[in-house]
């Protein structure tokens, strides 16, 4: 293990998210986990401690042994879980790789809401988790994740992490591209916010970027 690396504490957010619609149906997102998995399994061989907060899944994180796990389901739950772990903690990295929500029914219905009729839900953004941090704990460098639909130019795409890691605050960005996801393969890029980018074919490719990203910053 490096040096410096034995006091590390990276935060990693990964899989889905739920938001429910009344006790039996929610609204969800795409995501295994299992990159959000893949990167935990890397930096627990590296540095000194990882605490995952996983949306459901079935991404094995159980296996992970080092790694300290945290159950959630909701953009709330997420959003509660990462502030007391940003506040009692103290990680000098958060690797924000959930599909968090972007919206959530503006009320939830109690008991389950009958077939028969007709059902307006009315959706309000959610809670920001990476604006959170930036808020609040302004020293912990960020790894932020966007899924977009499909790739443009590249010129295009450079702007658009550029412009997304300035908005946000972040050190680093990893672009995916829904249409390009395979049960194979997970293209990526990978951007830093001094102009670097990086190419990835695999969902490990992409844990051993932001590992070596981390260990390159300390």
């Amino acid at each position: 293990m490096k040096k410096g690396t034995k006091s590390l504490t990276v935060l990693v957010t990964a899989g889905p998210t739920r938001a429910y619609l009344d006790k039996v149906r929610y609204l969800s997102n795409y995501s295994s986990g299992q990159l959000g998995y893949e990167i935990c399994r890397f930096l627990e061989k590296k540095i000194g401690k990882v605490i995952a907060v996983v949306g459901p899944c079935e991404a094995p994180f159980h296996q992970l042994k080092k790694t300290k796990v945290i159950k959630i389901q909701t953009v709330g739950e997420m959003h509660k879980a990462v502030m007391e772990i940003c506040r009692k903690e103290g990680p000098q990295f958060a690797v924000l790789s959930a599909a968090v929500l972007d919206f959530e029914p503006k009320k939830a219905r109690f008991g389950k809401v009958s077939s028969k009729q007709n059902w307006k839900v009315e959706l309000v953004p959610t809670v920001k988790i990476i604006d959170e941090i930036s808020r609040r704990f302004p020293k912990i460098k960020k790894i932020a994740f966007k899924l977009e639909w499909k790739p443009v130019s590249e010129e295009k795409v450079k702007k658009f992490a550029l412009d997304n890691m300035k908005v946000k605050s972040a050190d680093a960005l990893c672009l995916n591209f829904l249409s390009q996801i395979k049960s194979d393969s997970h293209p990526a890029i990978f951007f830093t916010r001094d102009g670097r980018m990086k190419r990835l074919k695999s969902k490990r490719e992409i844990a051993a970027e932001i590992g070596g990203f981390i260990l390159e910053k300390l």
